[in-house]
């Protein structure tokens, strides 16, 4: 006999849990933003150039620090922070199995060795300092 009707998952002809749809990471764009798209496409500049380097000043004077480096992406800062840290061919890098696939595919690249650590307590989020299993 199969599960009752409001058990069943949603895709199996169980009820729904939501009756919208749950937008994921929805952006606030207004005309400030776009105004800056249009500006950059017709610099003929996509790439590193004035405007970035402009923000990098900004960003470096709103933060207080001395560096900052624009990338293109979060693997190519996870890249980079490997590399300037020293960390490379044999070394391991712990890091938490509640990420990004891109997590353990920038570290692996490096030529490093990922382990997952357990979640100390779920409300804080952080790597626990408890050894973790091996299977």
């Amino acid at each position: 006999m199969g599960k009752p009707r409001h058990q069943r998952l949603a895709i199996k002809g169980g009820k729904p849990v939501r009756d919208n749809f749950l937008i994921f990471g929805s952006p606030l764009i207004g005309e400030e933003e776009i105004a800056e798209v249009v500006a950059t496409l017709r610099s003929g500049w996509l790439g590193t150039g004035p405007r970035v380097q402009r923000f990098e000043e900004d960003f470096k004077r709103y933060i207080g620090c001395k560096h900052a480096i624009a990338l293109s992406s979060c693997p190519a800062g996870l890249h980079l922070a490997l590399d300037v840290a020293g960390i490379g061919l044999g070394d391991l890098v712990v890091t938490t199995p509640i990420t990004f696939a891109t997590t353990a595919n920038v570290i692996v690249h490096n030529g490093t060795q990922a382990m997952a650590r357990c979640i100390g307590t779920w409300d804080a989020w952080q790597l626990s300092g408890a050894p973790s299993r091996r299977r």
